[in-house]
């Protein structure tokens, strides 16, 4: 039986994680894809920092607004990430920023990563992107 204070703190691990909404489009061009994140405390973990989920979150937005740029309607195929540094609930934002590194004719790869403002990076993700047939904006 786990102690009654381990147990507690497994409880709080299951986190109601906010804070996208304060993400924005910055720019974009063909295989290249940046927007900016406002961490906060509604985007922390139970240890204080910035959840790992919101940084996944945000490089899955990346990763796919990056593919974006090509004109198809796509999905995630897989995402993986490298968390180099904690963020900071109070670090004044984060910058994510999408480049291609392969575009095939059904996918799309990418490199993602998330800054700190003083450069740091906080996160390095590659995600591999599924190209539809369907263009954006046709039904």
């Amino acid at each position: 039986m786990l102690d009654p204070l381990v147990l507690d703190f497994c409880k709080s691990d299951v986190a109601d994680i906010g804070g996208l909404e304060r993400s924005e489009f910055i720019c974009a061009e063909e295989g290249r894809f940046e927007m900016r994140a406002y961490p906060g405390p509604d985007s922390a973990n139970n240890i204080g920092t910035v959840h790992g989920g919101f940084l996944l979150a945000l490089a899955d937005m990346a990763g796919t607004g990056v593919a974006d740029t090509y004109g198809f309607q796509n999905t995630t195929m897989s995402l993986t990430a490298n968390f180099l540094r904690p963020g900071l609930v109070d670090d004044e934002y984060f910058e994510v920023v999408g480049t291609v590194v392969h575009k095939g004719r059904r996918s799309v790869v990418s490199d993602v990563e998330i800054a700190r403002p003083d450069g740091k990076i906080l996160v390095k993700a590659t995600c591999t992107v599924a190209l539809f047939e369907t263009r954006i904006g046709e039904a």
